[in-house]
């Protein structure tokens, strides 16, 4: 049964599943769609053309499918789609797309999204992220399974963030990070090295880490005086290389850059 608290304004147009709960104080837009076992706890905003999948929980004062936050973007019918699972802590931020993009802002399964994170206009998220407190993306980031970006650290805008990428507290990041790359926080970022702990932790073969290790040495490599493109040109030839999924998801990335390029090792 669906319940509503009394305090709570909610447009007889939106459409709300079986045991969804809106807390006190909460609004809810006549465009809005909510599934089953959603729940506002309070003080929550929920606007625009939204649509919000099952069981995602949402805390106080968080306010998802508001315009963009774009000097051109007048674009009331821009959509933010969410799915299930997610978790949205108190000031969390989620903005629809804008009329500079495609109109959509994308939001995966299962993502944890700390206080006063902020997701922009047009961001397409995956599954499993974790984004800590005050952790920002600007419009058009793309950032892919189970990555992390720390707190307080900032995304600049057609940034993609690959999966299983580690992003460290107060990183600012401007460069495509590669799957599995690693950032430390502060200063000026520069890729690390790979997520080593994060591939253990999702029990990730001993053999494809090694294997993934040895391509990263290879491409990244700046006693090599030979191209960037020429050493991935020799990862792709590389036979051992072939038969590891990981290496592949990295060669694969690196070879489809964003106009912001990619980030390097210093």
């Amino acid at each position: 049964m669906i319940t509503v608290h009394p305090s709570a304004v909610v447009d007889p147009k939106a459409e709300l599943a079986d045991d969804v709960v809106i807390g006190p104080y909460c609004t809810v837009g006549p465009h809005v769609k909510i599934g089953a076992g959603t729940h506002l706890i309070s003080h929550v905003v929920v606007d625009g053309y939204t649509t919000m999948g099952a069981r995602n929980t949402v805390y106080p004062f968080a306010a998802l499918g508001l315009l963009a936050q774009h000097k051109r973007s007048n674009a009331p019918d821009a959509i933010l789609t969410i799915g299930d699972d997610n978790t949205f802590r108190e000031h969390v931020t989620a903005h629809v797309g804008s009329e500079v993009d495609h109109k959509i802002t994308t939001i995966g399964n299962r993502n944890l999204f700390l206080v006063a994170s902020h997701i922009a206009h047009d961001c397409v998220l995956g599954d499993d992220i974790v984004m800590s407190n005050n952790a920002t993306l600007a419009g058009h980031v793309h950032v892919g399974n189970k990555a992390i970006i720390g707190g307080l650290a900032a995304v600049l805008q057609f940034t993609r963030i690959g999966d299983g990428a580690m992003i460290g507290g107060m990183a600012g990041i401007t460069r495509d990070v590669i799957p599995y790359g690693l950032v430390m926080g502060g200063g000026r970022s520069v890729l690390s090295g790979l997520n080593l702990i994060g591939l253990q932790r999702a029990g990730v073969p001993k053999e494809q880490i090694l294997t993934l290790q040895q391509a990263y040495k290879a491409l990244f490599n700046h006693e090599d005086s030979r191209l960037f493109a020429e050493r991935l040109s020799d990862l792709e030839k590389d036979e051992t290389f072939a038969q590891n999924p990981l290496v592949q998801q990295v060669i694969e990335f690196v070879k489809n850059p964003s106009k912001n390029n990619i980030l390097q090792p210093e």
